[in-house]
Parts: structure tokens; sequence; C-alpha cells
């Protein structure tokens, strides 16, 4: 296996922005070459078709040729960390040589760490993977965003209206989802130059708000379970073998376990396991009839970092703090956008030292913006506006919780600590 840990790791934290040292920040976002966000202009140079942006990934050519590329599979698994596929990867390879599927990976896979985007959450990374934008460009930069023009604060994933809502008003908001973005979608690209995308979700998720957003021109293939995604996958492949092929492949039970058990939980660890073993099986399958037509990526969004849970994070309850802001916050509870009440800067940042002393940083989100955290130094006055006029950036495990419902989450990200920010990739002909 062409292992790129030890470089690419060292590249990733060595990444810095000189303006950005006083703040509370273990990896930055590293988008020229090692980022999700590169995903989608290397799938197009592999299919050798234009790009919808320059940055590809900074990693050596697939282990397949170019010219031999028919499909491309993509697997999303929402929120599994680094480390956990590299120890998966390091214990097959040690124990199983012998088995097809681990041939493979040691003779031909090629293995990196990338980062995620800024937030390091979900509504933000597969909106990039769909745009081949960066965040500062497509501005879902949030898992709840206030959105000036409209005067309402959204679930980014759900597309519905923030609770709690007056009860004369709907829930509904007042946009044309598929029209949303102000970027193309790569789902749209792909098929200009005939090649057919499919994106294989949840049943429960398929026609989520996010989905409807991202995915327009996408052909939805909802399943069960993983061994029902992975079976179609196959069907697909072998149904429809003369056509080129973009598969989207979205597992989510490793983030959702994380956030209500931790991500260091049992639980959480189970579920990778029983992943693992089922991928497993599914690439010794393809490993024993590969035509070496296809290329397989597997990779996350982000992963998450443990969190306890606390009366002094719930910020919901604090008069004094909610005092200060024009509405409550936005964005992430690892990465809260705050509208602060003209005048009251200096008051709200000391009241923030004194209750939470040093576990929050107050930035500017001008200076955000010219330090290129969200992918460009320049974004349109509406993303602008989604931002506030401050960000917190917290230290260590810190978050703040504002919602209108029982703080039960044990797992969190969004934030930069190596935990949310560094992510696996998994190269390998299938």
């Amino acid at each position: 296996m062409f292992d790129l840990t030890l470089k690419n790791l060292a590249r990733i934290q060595e990444h810095k922005i000189h303006s950005l040292d006083g703040a509370p920040i273990g990896i930055l976002p590293f988008y020229h070459g090692l980022n999700l966000a590169n995903i989608p202009a290397s799938i197009c140079r592999w299919f050798q078709i234009p790009a919808l942006q320059d940055s590809a990934l900074d990693l050596p050519d697939p282990p397949i040729s170019l010219d031999s590329i028919k499909n491309i599979m993509l697997l999303v698994i929402d929120g599994l960390a680094f480390e956990q596929m590299q120890n998966w990867l390091e214990k097959g390879i040690q124990k199983k040589r012998s088995t097809p599927c681990w041939q493979n990976i040691r003779e031909m896979g090629i293995f990196s760490p990338l980062t995620s985007v800024v937030p390091s959450t979900t509504a933000n990374a597969l909106t990039s993977l769909w745009t081949g934008k960066m965040p500062a460009e497509h501005g879902v930069i949030g898992y709840e965003l206030f959105l000036k023009e409209f005067g309402i604060t959204v679930n980014m994933i759900l597309q519905t209206q923030v609770h709690p809502v007056p009860a004369n008003e709907s829930e509904s908001i007042p946009w044309d989802l598929s029209k949303f973005l102000p970027v193309p979608q790569f789902g749209a690209h792909l098929k200009k130059f005939g090649i057919h995308p499919f994106a294989f979700q949840h049943e429960m998720i398929c026609d989520s708000g996010l989905s409807r957003m991202l995915l327009p021109e996408v052909e939805k293939i909802p399943f069960t379970t993983p061994q029902d995604m992975l079976q179609k996958v196959n069907d697909l492949l072998e149904c429809q073998h003369a056509s080129r092929k973009y598969l989207y492949l979205y597992w989510s039970d490793i983030d959702t376990l994380s956030h209500h058990y931790g991500p260091n939980s049992r639980k959480t660890r189970h579920a990778w396991q029983w992943f693992a073993h089922v991928l497993e099986n599914f690439l010794c399958e393809r490993s024993r009839r590969s035509t070496y037509d296809t290329l397989f990526l597997i990779t996350s969004d982000h992963g998450q970092i443990p969190t306890h849970i606390h009366p002094l994070y719930e910020v919901r309850n604090d008069q004094e703090f909610m005092s200060h802001l024009e509405i409550p916050p936005s964005g992430e509870s690892r990465l809260p956008y705050l509208f602060i009440k003209a005048g009251m800067e200096k008051s709200f940042r000391e009241y923030v030292e004194q209750r939470w002393r040093g576990e929050f940083s107050l930035i500017p989100a001008q200076q955000l913006m010219k330090w290129g955290v969200f992918g460009k130094e320049i974004m349109t006055p509406d993303i602008q506006n989604r931002l506030g006029n401050f960000v917190a950036f917290p230290t260590g495990n810190a978050y703040w919780w504002w919602a209108h419902k029982e703080n039960q989450l044990l797992g969190r990200h969004g934030g930069f600590s190596p935990q949310e920010m560094i992510t696996p990739l998994l190269i390998l002909p299938a």
C-alpha cells in the first residue's frame, strides 16, 4: 500500500496561518490538495473531463490508468475519524494477507489523511462534495444558518426553520431547494459529459431537504442496511456495464452513535467493526470479479470529539449571555456564529471570559474571511451575513448549546481539533 500517512500528516500539522497564532486552532483545513473539497476536481481529472474547481488532490496517480476508468465510487462514512480507518488497515494487512481484498489493498491501495472543511460538519462537507466548491463559495457553512435574505434561521440538513416557531408561522422555508445554491451542482456537471450519477442513501434520508438541494439531477437509490446498499451497488455495476457511472455511497451510523454515546464508546467501535467486516466482504467480491475499470474511494466528512453534558455550556438558559445577542447563536456548537448587539462587543467579551475562563476566543468574522479558513477570502454578501459579526473558537472540548431541547450529545464536531478535522482517504481499484 502506498501509505502517505507520515508525509501528509506532517504537511497538515505544519500548515499555519500566522495571523491565527493566538487562536485555539489545532488543525487548519488544507484546501490546496489535502482537503475533501479537492475530491470532485480529482474525480473530474480521473474521468478526463473539465473540473468545477481547479484545486485537485495532491496525491499520486490512481492505481489504474485513466483511460481504463469507466466508473468511480465514493463511499462517505459519516463521522469516521482518520485513526479508525488507519487501525483497520494496519490490522487487516498484517492478519489477512491471503484474501483478495487485502492483497488488493496491500499492492494497489493509496492511503492518506485529508482535512475536513470549516466548519467540520456534514451539511458543509457534503455540499462541497456535490458542488466541487469551497464553503466560502457554496455558502452552506453550518448545521444552522441565519439567512438574512429570508429573516429566519434554518436547519440546513432538514431544510426547516429552527424551533421555536411562533404558532402562527409555518416551519416551511420560502425557496426552491434546487435553486438555493449559488454554484453549479456536481451531478449536472457529470451528466453533461456523459457520466450517469447515482446516490445511495438510507431510505430515511433519501428525500431529505439537503438531498433534494444537492441531488436534483442525480438518480437516488434508497437502501435499508449496508449489505443492501453494497448489493445494490454490485447489481448496478453488473446490469449497466456499458455506461460510465459515478456512484456516491453514504453511511451515517458512526456519526449518529458518536453523537449519542461518544466517538470512543463501545457501541461506536462495534458499529465500525461490523461495517468494516461488511465492507471487506464487498471488496473481496469486487477483487475477484474486477476488470480494473472502477476506482473506489473511501473517506469521511469529519470526525468527532468526546464532550460531556454540563449546565455551564447550556447558554439557552443564560439570560445574561443572550441579552448581548440580536438572535441566538447559529452555525455549530463547536464553532458558533454570533450576532452581537452594536456597542456590546466589549461587555460580551468580558462576560465570556469571566464565565468560561480561557475556553472560548472571539474572532471577528471579517478576519476569518481574510484568513481564508472557508476556502476563499471573498464571500458574497448573503454568505458573509451568515457568519454574524463574531465567531467563537472553543478550547479543548468546550461547546455552547442553545437548542430548545434537552442536551444529550456525548460527541460533537464542527471545530478544529485533530479528531474533528483529520479524515481518511483510501483509493483502490474495484
